[in-house]
């Protein structure tokens, strides 16, 4: 399991950029992403690195762990 400090995440619609993102760079694996705070949680066998580039590449920064 990953708990991630992302920053930039401001509406649903981020949220579900960040969830279609994760879907290809950790398929199988469940996001939750608590907008107020900018915590990302990916529940199962997720690569550290594959995530924090997808969340990268969708525009959103990895700050550390939530």
């Amino acid at each position: 399991m990953l708990n991630l400090k992302v920053e930039g995440i401001t509406c649903g619609g981020c949220a579900n950029s960040i969830k279609k993102a994760l879907a290809v760079a950790a398929p199988g694996a469940e996001v939750a992403v608590d907008i107020p705070t900018g915590a990302v949680k990916v529940t199962g066998s997720a690569d550290r690195g594959k995530v924090v580039a997808a969340i990268e590449d969708a525009g959103y920064d990895v700050t550390g762990d939530a």
